[in-house]
């Protein structure tokens, strides 16, 4: 095993595939995280967001939530109706004003 430093980073590398197996499958919970974002996170204010919270009960609630929402192609016909709405209010801001864009892609 070693470990090195890359941009502030704390890596492990680990020589053996039973081992590195081992830590990932069986020993998970222990070396899971998710990286610290100072500018995203905590400066904007996002760090309760699902892609920026850190692993733990909270991240496992919050993933649980979402993949109960939109995880599965069933639970997402239920939004189909909408998609197709706002696309097509999309499509004809383009086509009016295809200058623009970049305010169509933001609404």
């Amino acid at each position: 095993m070693v470990s090195v430093s890359v941009f502030g980073q704390q890596m492990i590398i680990v020589n053996s595939a039973k081992t590195a197996n081992e830590m990932f499958e069986k020993k998970s919970s222990i070396y899971s995280d998710r990286p610290i974002m100072q500018m995203g996170g905590e400066l904007v204010g996002w760090k309760n967001t699902l892609v920026l919270i850190p692993y733990g009960e909270r991240f496992r609630n919050y993933r649980k939530l979402f993949h109960q929402i939109i995880g599965t192609p069933s639970s997402l016909n239920r939004f189909l109706p909408a998609e197709e709405a706002e696309t097509r209010k999309f499509l004809k801001s383009v086509l009016v004003n295809p200058d623009d864009l970049a305010t169509h892609v933001r609404k």
